[in-house]
């Protein structure tokens, strides 16, 4: 079953790709996004990385932390995080233990409903985004959770297809809202 806005987020203690001890009740007191991506070479996952990195400035400068998972090897997520220095904590999680925590869902449809939004893998074209390798499920989907402060979920959001991600008008707001 689904996690759903109102529950306590399940807590959990890992380390980022850099070895850094990530805790999630050591982030209360504050806003927080986990996004949950598939493999570190997906183009979609690429593409939004690409985007919230960004971004990460302001929304941090609003109060909101940001952490990913990807349930690729850490020695992948690694080396895809290298060139982009990620100012945020990224983790290897590929025995999808938090994965699990969070019920991240695969769909055998996943890869198929991608193509209802041609312009997804049209834009990691665009910007030099293809699949090298694979190492992880080509079926996960994606998933975002919005986190308040008391470390309860403000919104579970689990995509429609292997590219689908919370929209950042939802994050945008969570962060502007005053609790």
């Amino acid at each position: 079953m689904r996690l759903r806005a109102g529950q306590d987020a399940p807590d959990f203690r890992t380390k980022d790709i850099f070895d850094r001890e990530i805790i999630l009740n050591d982030y209360k007191g504050s806003k927080v996004m986990l996004s949950f991506y598939r493999f570190s070479a997906c183009p979609f996952c690429n593409l939004r990385v690409n985007k919230l990195m960004n971004l990460t400035k302001r929304y941090e400068s609003q109060g909101l932390k940001m952490l990913s998972f990807w349930q690729s090897p850490k020695e992948s997520v690694h080396e895809h995080a290298k060139r982009r220095n990620p100012p945020f904590p990224m983790i290897s999680d590929p025995m999808k233990e938090i994965y699990s925590l969070y019920r991240i869902e695969n769909d055998w449809k996943g890869p198929i409903k991608v193509l209802l939004e041609p312009s997804l893998s049209i834009d990691a074209m665009k910007e030099g985004i293809n699949v090298k390798r694979v190492d992880g499920e080509m079926d996960l989907i994606p998933a975002d959770f919005l986190i308040n402060p008391d470390l309860s979920i403000h919104t579970a959001f689990y995509g429609k297809h292997i590219g689908d991600h919370i929209p950042f008008e939802l994050i945008e707001a969570f962060i502007s809202k005053n609790e």
